[in-house]
């Protein structure tokens, strides 16, 4: 197979993966406006190189990987960064982060939609053809501090 004519499989990775290229992950948290200001979610993610920034997009299960409620840009810190959400309201979730090496703002993907940075999920979740699933990345949050970590791949 030669890279000008992709397969079914490659366009369902690269349309997988298109949703979380185009998430708006911003440089400051912004979470829902409602609840408590100690209602705060952390993120802490282990990172296999140094440089860049670490983007993180909080999820409910309808806007999963598409829309977030709250987003974050971390430094990278002695190989660790530190995502966090405040005034979030109790509800499922599920967290998704890349390492953004290059500080472009997205997450960079080969010809096939694969990316080429590392990224991971609450819960550790990873898909097999494709982003992790809802199902495996969710988890419930009913208010306080809640601190989570994964580690990138």
């Amino acid at each position: 197979m030669n890279q000008c004519q992709p397969t079914i499989l490659s366009g369902l990775r690269r349309a997988a993966w298109g949703a979380l290229l185009c998430l708006p992950f911003s440089a400051s948290s912004a979470a829902a406006e409602e609840g408590s200001s100690l209602n705060v979610i952390e993120f802490r993610t282990q990172v296999r190189e140094a440089g860049g920034v670490v983007r993180c997009g909080l999820f409910g299960r309808d806007g999963w990987l598409k829309k977030p409620v709250g987003a974050d840009a971390a430094k990278i810190t002695g190989r660790q960064a530190l995502c966090v959400f405040k005034k979030v309201p109790a509800g499922t979730y599920g967290l998704s982060a890349f390492h953004d090496q290059n500080n472009n703002g997205k997450l960079d993907t080969n010809l096939l939609g694969m990316p080429t940075e590392d990224y991971c999920a609450s819960n550790n979740a990873r898909g097999v053809l494709g982003p992790p699933s809802f199902s495996d990345a969710k988890f419930d949050y009913r208010g306080g501090t809640k601190r989570l970590e994964a580690r990138m791949k």
